[in-house]
């Protein structure tokens, strides 16, 4: 089953088996909506959410005390695919985005490899067989992106003027 990962337990959280979440995902409020969850590929069944100003708690079915949401910490929290919120027109999930051919003007530039989220836009970190460049991801740089394929078009003077190498 294809899966994402949505977030991580970042720690128990009271004696009664709740865990906190750290989200990886824009939209907190999709948590309330979740009827199971996967960690370490074991499914729980989501008995209560809630996203509060200071985090997203959660209790799960079968993980009853402290000990138990202990073991959970630092654990990837995941969802299957067909359970994940609908993504406006040109937006991407990171996982699908990773592991995309790089292209400019039919030239092979490299592979996606990472995206960094540190601020107003995502930051593409590309191999190329120069080293790894690193490209803000805006609608100057991108042209188009193709998951089924799994190709990603920049435009080639944007590459120029913005790709950064690591040294």
């Amino acid at each position: 089953m294809d899966r994402l990962t949505i977030g991580y337990v970042s720690k128990a959280q009271g004696v009664k088996g709740e865990v906190k979440i750290s989200p990886l995902t824009d939209s907190c409020d999709r948590y309330k909506n979740l009827k199971k969850v996967f960690i370490d590929g074991k499914e729980f069944a989501v008995k209560n959410a809630r996203v509060l100003p200071n985090g997203i708690f959660m209790t799960l079915e079968g993980v009853d005390d402290r000990n138990a949401a202990e073991l959970l910490r630092n654990k990837e929290l995941q969802i299957d695919r067909k359970d994940a919120v609908a993504l406006p027109k040109d937006r991407y999930f990171i996982v699908d985005v990773v592991g995309c051919d790089v292209f400019a003007d039919g030239n092979k530039l490299g592979r996606l490899k990472d995206v960094l989220q540190y601020g107003a836009a995502d930051v593409y970190v590309i191999a190329t067989p120069k080293g790894d460049a690193m490209i803000p991801a805006i609608d100057r740089v991108i042209k188009s992106v193709d998951i089924e394929n799994k190709k990603i078009t920049f435009d080639f003077l944007a590459w120029q003027d913005l790709a950064v190498y690591e040294d």
